[in-house]
């Protein structure tokens, strides 16, 4: 009975597996005992998508602040929503006058030159001519914050649009690398093996002699492959992070694809 409940948790257990991509050797998951499933593997695979799409938008939200053209593009737009409106206010006209006149006084019948001043405001009921004016001044002012606002979303794009395509050569070199790798350990176990078969007379030496070849093969590919990245990223730094693209460098260096 209790061998029976073990292998239904089991088989719980591996059916919520499944369902979240996850498998196990069969000589845990089939185990008479007991299933025992370190929860550092479980949840390492089940974060690792959420922490690189994490580390990816970071990326992406570092290279949209920090780049020098856009940076620039978005200054412009801001001071050109800074002007103001042409179509906002009056028509109205303030004029100040200034001068001298003579005063007589009538007791004394004595003439005194004095100072006079005056202001006068224009509001005028309608003007066609200025309407007209106002109005096209208005629409010329919309169409440049539209211009603006435009040029900085197609600039936005287009960078960030070149950003992920400089990562999508940086993910296909990060796999190819791996797979490399992958590969060299393969032949290494398998030059070891060869090894003791041509002591034992079972394998011929140019069989051992063509294998190392191909490790050292591999050693040059993986080599180039490294500096491919790093001139790769360096570039992705430098292009895209503007001042701060040693920061950015830094962020790409972590960043596993």
């Amino acid at each position: 009975m209790n061998s029976q409940k073990k292998m239904t948790s089991a088989k719980r257990v591996l059916i919520v597996l499944s369902l979240i991509g996850l498998t196990l050797p069969p000589s845990i998951a089939l185990g008479e005992e007991e299933i025992f499933i370190s929860p550092s593997i479980t949840w390492r695979n089940i974060e690792e998508p959420a922490l690189k799409e994490d580390a990816l938008q970071q990326i992406i939200d570092f290279v949209l602040e920090n780049n020098s053209l856009l940076k620039s593009q978005r200054k412009l737009l801001q001071k050109i929503e800074g002007l103001p409106n042409p179509g906002k206010g009056f028509d109205l006209n303030f004029n100040l006058r200034g001068g001298v006149a003579p005063y007589i006084d009538e007791e004394t019948k004595q003439t005194t030159i004095v100072p006079t001043w005056g202001a006068t405001l224009e509001i005028p009921l309608f003007d066609s001519s200025k309407r007209k004016e106002r109005i096209m001044d208005q629409l010329t002012y919309t169409k440049e914050v539209e211009k603006a606002r435009q040029d900085y979303i197609r600039l936005k794009n287009s960078i960030t649009s070149e950003l992920l395509t400089q990562l999508n050569k940086l993910s296909q070199l990060q796999n190819e690398k791996k797979n490399q790798e992958e590969l060299k350990s393969f032949l290494i176990l398998n030059e070891k093996s060869l090894k003791e078969r041509v002591k034992a007379g079972l394998a011929e030496t140019n069989d051992l002699w063509e294998l190392s070849e191909k490790i050292m093969n591999l050693n040059t590919k993986i080599s180039n492959l490294s500096n491919e990245l790093k001139i790769l990223k360096r570039e992705i730094a430098i292009t895209m992070g503007g001042e701060k693209w040693s920061e950015l460098k830094a962020m790409l260096d972590d960043l596993k694809l």
